[in-house]
């Protein structure tokens, strides 16, 4: 009963322990491998808007120029009506990342990458219509461009600053198409043009405000720097002389403005490594991505402070800083945890491999003992049959000595002893068979012989009497 409880306990830790360890071995190694390599593409939802705008299309020349390269990076674009609704859409959880406005909405769950241009806005009017100060622009019609809710909320906001209601004032949403013939029409009495400071957009829209060679009339919004003191979603910009191209080039002096920005924004959550992935290739394809769309050019590093509104991912700010993270940096936690548990393990099996020795080895010993045993009886029975069933006992004992040896790292010095001890068993019956059959045939004789009747005597003869 020990020898097979220990031949059971035996074939647990073969079969359970050093598979188990082995899986765990090749699950390590296994992921390990697929975090270093793994080349899935990584799929990330960007909520931008309007869907015709310069936004969107930039997106969608990012998303296309990483496809083409089989980057480990995707973008899926979901284009929505602006940027408050893509806010919207990070802040719900609908989307990875956002374009969003620093005048709009701002997602309390989104962490800034990049900023994807800094705008101006500008406010001009016809030469000679009589407007030179945001607080004269009551009652008239003034025209937007680019035609966005965002835009015309901006230009409601300088309103109210100079106390200009902006029930009376009519907003008239211009297209590209529309806006070098809506001053000559008199569709419009001064124009709100909002665009980056590099990119040309402004400049075009207010060149060409004033038909012939008329140059328009730039509107101060001096309270610029006042509104960009009471908050980060304005900025007060001052442009710079001759911006505005014509004969002679406008502004002749610096010019106060405001100015706003459009940043892409990703979700808090969205883990370091993914973030400074993506703000670096951003980055990297930027000059490639001017070839497709022009705003491409006006990308820039934000700036923004920890704690501000305007927070930047730690991803972005360890790729801005030249910090990125390393695999082992990310991970060399983990592989130390991993090192340290799988130590434990090994050093656990090693101890159970031990006492699995430790338990052959008695058992090999309790096996040549009970044979030893079995010598011992044999040269003290005095019976045939009892001779014959320790002979069975010894056959079983060689039987389980054979498949204990199988079953086990079982050294020769083991075998041989074992060997011996079956050995010494087997003579001892045979010799006490060989001696209890003779003493049997001893005794036979001997009874044999007492057994026989004695020879008669021959009759005395009489005597002869002499006559």
């Amino acid at each position: 009963m020990l020898l097979r409880r220990s031949m059971a306990f035996s074939h647990v830790i073969y079969a359970a322990i050093f598979p188990a360890l082995a899986a765990a071995l090749a699950l390590v190694a296994v992921v390990i491998l697929l975090l270093r390599f793994a080349e899935a593409p990584h799929m990330l939802k960007v909520a931008v808007g309007p869907p015709d705008g310069a936004d969107a299309q930039l997106i969608a020349a990012f998303a296309k120029r990483l496809d083409n390269n089989h980057a480990a990076l995707r973008l899926s674009v979901q284009t929505v009506a602006g940027p408050a609704e893509a806010a919207k859409a990070l802040q719900n959880g609908d989307a990875d990342l956002a374009v969003v406005r620093s005048d709009g909405a701002v997602p309390t769950d989104g962490l800034m990458l990049a900023i994807l241009h800094n705008d101006v806005a500008v406010l001009a009017a016809p030469h000679g219509s009589g407007v030179t100060k945001p607080a004269e622009l009551s009652g008239k019609r003034i025209g937007i461009f680019p035609a966005a809710a965002v835009n015309a909320a901006l230009l409601d906001a300088v309103l109210t600053e100079y106390k200009v209601s902006t029930t009376g004032v009519q907003h008239v949403m211009l297209s590209a198409d529309e806006l070098p013939h809506a001053a000559a029409d008199k569709r419009i009495d001064a124009l709100f043009a909002v665009g980056p400071l590099h990119g040309g957009t402004v400049e075009s829209a207010i060149a060409g405000l004033t038909p012939g060679r008329r140059d328009p009339v730039l509107i101060p919004i001096d309270a610029a720097d006042g509104m960009a003191e009471r908050g980060e979603a304005y900025q007060k910009v001052d442009l710079p002389n001759g911006f505005i191209p014509g004969a002679p080039p406008l502004p002749d002096d610096d010019f106060a403005t405001l100015g706003v920005a459009t940043r892409l924004e990703a979700r808090q959550s969205m883990s370091e490594a993914t973030a400074g992935d993506v703000t670096k290739r951003l980055f990297d394809m930027r000059r490639l991505l001017e070839a497709d769309t022009p705003i491409a050019a006006a990308i820039e590093k934000p700036d923004g402070d920890k704690g501000s509104l305007t927070t930047v991912h730690p991803g972005a700010a360890s790729y801005f800083s030249d910090n990125e993270k390393s695999f082992m940096d990310i991970y060399g936690d983990w592989i130390y945890i991993g090192a340290m548990v799988l130590s434990g393990i090994g050093s656990g099996a090693a101890a159970m491999l031990g006492l699995t020795r430790a338990r052959a080895r008695k058992a090999a010993l309790d096996l040549i003992d009970r044979l030893i045993d079995l010598k011992q009886a044999a040269h003290k029975t005095m019976s045939l049959p009892r001779l014959a069933e320790l002979d069975r006992q010894i056959e079983e004992l060689s039987t389980s000595g054979l498949r204990f040896a199988r079953d086990h790292d079982f050294d020769e010095a083991g075998l041989s002893a074992l060997r011996l001890a079956i050995d010494e068993a087997r003579r001892a019956i045979a010799d006490q068979c060989n001696e209890l059959q003779e003493k049997s045939a001893l005794i036979a004789n001997a009874a044999s012989m007492r057994s026989l009747p004695y020879p008669a005597s021959p009759p005395a003869s009489s005597p002869e009497i002499p006559s």
